[in-house]
């Protein structure tokens, strides 16, 4: 008997093992009527950068794949903040503490704000029981072959960089950036296809809690009391939460670059005196923590 495509699992190809492509695909494993591959470009599954902020709607989409999504996110000991506060560091009316512009505040607004986990961490929980044929590492895509008259559903064909190919009817871009789908979909000759510098440079950094509790406040930094900050000043922003069920902080320092604004240039090469300029004028306790957590 011939088998056709309403016969057969709907092969769907997620491009991108970054922590959206692990969320989707971990939410459709569980239904046998598709048939899922995820291909990531680099030689293994894993995150780059520290930290990440779960919010509202991202936690409510997990719910919404199920228990095994949100105890993934428990498992690795994501944080839950009781608050989120903006934070003036600079000017007049900052005196030598900086003061709070406003807050989110999850027990008045009756609602989960943001909960803190590690990337790499929760990436590996999320493939933790994938069988391997699925996952498919040091394959970057490189272009699709379809039949444009063929209709929705018609099946294309992935190249990949290494050589081989692979047949699916769905093909989902989660591969960040610098996005090849997306450069498909929208057309290589499109403005929105390639990504341009916003001229914001961040140094992100992971200490362990007593140490970052030495460099910051007490009041700052409370696994009891988990709250994320964000801080703002002239040309600079710097934001500090809890993770990893309270062992770890994570310390973000960003600035402007204004000849880096709209360009193709994603490194910056920045001395230790040209990052302490950027916080001289801010609160002693956060300038203390770029020297300590970032230089």
């Amino acid at each position: 008997m011939t088998t056709t495509i309403s016969q057969r699992p709907i092969r769907i190809s997620i491009s991108g093992g970054g922590l959206a492509g692990a969320t989707l695909f971990h939410a459709l494993l569980k239904h046998t009527h598709l048939d899922v591959h995820i291909f990531e470009s680099a030689e293994a599954f894993k995150e780059a950068g520290a930290a990440v902020g779960i919010a509202r709607n991202a936690l409510s989409a997990l719910d919404l794949i199920g228990p095994s999504a949100t105890a993934s996110l428990q498992r690795v000991g994501a944080v839950p903040q009781n608050g989120v506060r903006f934070m003036l560091a600079q000017g007049p009316d900052a005196g030598d503490k900086g003061v709070m512009i406003d807050e989110i505040d999850a027990e008045v607004h009756q609602k989960q704000v943001v909960s803190i986990v590690h990337r790499a961490a929760f990436l590996k929980e999320l493939l933790a029981d994938v069988p391997p044929g699925r996952m498919h590492a040091s394959k970057k895509l490189e272009r699709v072959d379809r039949d444009e008259g063929a209709g929705l559903g018609a099946p294309m064909t992935l190249h990949l960089a290494d050589g081989s190919t692979h047949e699916c009817e769905v093909l989902i871009g989660a591969d960040g950036i610098h996005s090849i789908v997306r450069g498909i979909v929208l057309g290589e000759g499109d403005p929105a296809a390639r990504p341009r510098n916003t001229g914001w440079w961040a140094i992100m950094a992971l200490k362990p809690y007593a140490a970052a509790q030495a460099c910051l406040r007490e009041s700052l930094v409370d696994v009891q009391d988990p709250r994320q900050y964000g801080w703002t000043g002239e040309g600079a922003y710097l934001m500090h939460d809890v993770l990893s069920d309270g062992q770890l902080v994570q310390l973000i320092a960003c600035g402007m670059e204004e000849n880096a604004r709209d360009s193709d240039r994603w490194q910056t090469t920045l001395s230790a005196d040209e990052i302490r300029e950027r916080f001289r004028f801010w609160p002693a306790c956060l300038r203390n923590a770029v020297e300590k957590v970032c230089l």
